[in-house]
C-alpha cells in the first residue's frame, strides 16, 4: 500500500487510541494522537502529489477516512455528553457526510470524473472548524468551562456550514 493510502487508513485506526486514552483520562495524550491523526489528512494528499501517486482510489479512501474519522468522533461525543445541541449537530453533520458521499457516487456513476466532485474551500473550512471543535472537546475535562462552550459552538457552527455546503454542492453538481 502506498504512503498516502497508509496515512488515510491510519487516520481511521488512530480513533481507537484517541477514544481509549480519553476514556481512561489521558486527555492530553488523546489530544496529541488526535492532532497526529488530523495531520494525516493533509499529509496523505501532499505525499500523493509529491510522489505522483494520486489515484481515484486514493481520493475516495481519503474522503472515506475523513468521513469515518469525524462521524465516529461525533457519535462518541454525543454518547459522552448530555447535550441536545451536540446531538442535533451530530445528526446534521453525519447526515450531511452520508449525503455528500452518495451524491459524489451518483455523479461519478454518471461517467463524470472524480475531480469534478472534489471538496471546495468552504468544505475545507468546515473540516477545519469541525476538527478544532472535536480536538478542543478532548481536553475539556482539564480546561476551564469556556473551552467546552467553545467546542460546542464550533461543532454547531460546523453543522450549519455543513448543510450550507451540501446545498451548494447539490446546486453545483446536479442542477
Amino acid at each position: 500500500m502506498s504512503i498516502p493510502n497508509t496515512l488515510s487508513v491510519s487516520r481511521i485506526l488512530l480513533l481507537i487510541p484517541i477514544i481509549f486514552l480519553f476514556e481512561n483520562e489521558f486527555f492530553l495524550q488523546s489530544l496529541i494522537i488526535y492532532i497526529a491523526a488530523s495531520i494525516t489528512d493533509y499529509l496523505d494528499g501532499y505525499f500523493a502529489r509529491l510522489t505522483n501517486q494520486t489515484s481515484d482510489f486514493g481520493a475516495l479512501l481519503d474522503q472515506l477516512a475523513d468521513k469515518l474519522f469525524v462521524s465516529i468522533l461525533l457519535i462518541w461525543m454525543t454518547f459522552n455528553l448530555d447535550s441536545m445541541l451536540i446531538l442535533v449537530s451530530s445528526i446534521l453533520i453525519v447526515s450531511r457526510e452520508i449525503s455528500v458521499s452518495y451524491l459524489r457516487l451518483f455523479i461519478i456513476s454518471k461517467s463524470k470524473h472524480i475531480s469534478e466532485v472534489k471538496s471546495d474551500l468552504l468544505g475545507k473550512y468546515k473540516t477545519a472548524i469541525q476538527m478544532t471543535g472535536l480536538g478542543l472537546f478532548l481536553i475539556t475535562p482539564i480546561t476551564p468551562n469556556f473551552i467546552f462552550d467553545l467546542s460546542i459552538a464550533l461543532i454547531i457552527f460546523s453543522a450549519l456550514i455543513s448543510w450550507f455546503s451540501l446545498i451548494k454542492y447539490f446546486n453545483e453538481w446536479i442542477v
